[in-house]
């Protein structure tokens, strides 16, 4: 509710005597307020109002921020429009405002990447889990492959329990290795899109491996 006096709105509170009342009567009371000469003439609020406001802002353009408001009186709807001025931005806005922007995204790409790599892989037909506990095991099962190449295990994945022999397990060492860097590289290509400005919230789904 903005004040209007003389035909001259400004922005100052409801005074405290013209209590709010109870939800029920809500619609009564700001009808009241539209014309006060029904109060106490030792208010000096006889020749003024309080009338709804309306917004008309438009989108915010490129590089632009929000400056003071206009307002305009609707007489015929009693209505105030306001209308926030656009203004430029300095260059240490622009600024703050790209670096929020591109540790957002930053934040964003990280957490889909983490998402891609453990969410698991297959490799000949058997499910491997990529998760970071189990990045350790197959590592440390591929060193005592290389230790010794007569090496074997039974592995458990979802579908239940394989065998491998010692080259099987750094084949599957080799794929994980594989999956996990390309998630990387898909964060990195990511990251490359946010600092040239070409990211799209449609990327963040988009090139990872399965």
């Amino acid at each position: 509710m903005i004040k209007v006096e003389n035909n001259i709105p400004v922005r100052e509170p409801i005074p405290n005597f013209i209590a709010q009342p109870d939800p029920a009567s809500m619609p009564e009371w700001y009808a009241s307020l539209l014309d006060l000469s029904w109060t106490d003439p030792q208010f000096g609020l006889q020749d003024a109002a309080w009338w709804p406001e309306e917004n008309a802002d438009v989108a915010l353009g490129t590089n632009k921020k929000w400056g003071a408001g206009v307002l305009t009186l609707d007489a015929d709807r009693k209505v105030v429009v306001v209308t926030r001025k656009q203004v430029n931005m300095t260059a240490a806005e622009k600024a703050a405002r790209d670096a929020l922007i591109a540790e957002q995204w930053t934040t964003q790409i990280a957490a889909r990447r983490y998402t891609a790599e453990t969410a698991g892989t297959t490799i000949d037909g058997m499910p491997i889990d990529t998760g970071r506990d189990s990045q350790g095991l197959i590592t440390g099962a591929a060193v005592q492959a290389i230790i010794d190449p007569a090496y074997s295990l039974h592995w458990k994945t979802s579908a239940g329990f394989v065998e491998l022999t010692g080259q099987q397990i750094l084949g599957v060492a080799s794929m994980v290795r594989a999956h996990v860097q390309a998630c990387f590289n898909r964060e990195a290509a990511l990251l490359d899109a946010v600092a040239d400005g070409t990211i799209t919230t449609a990327m963040l789904d988009e090139g990872w491996p399965t």
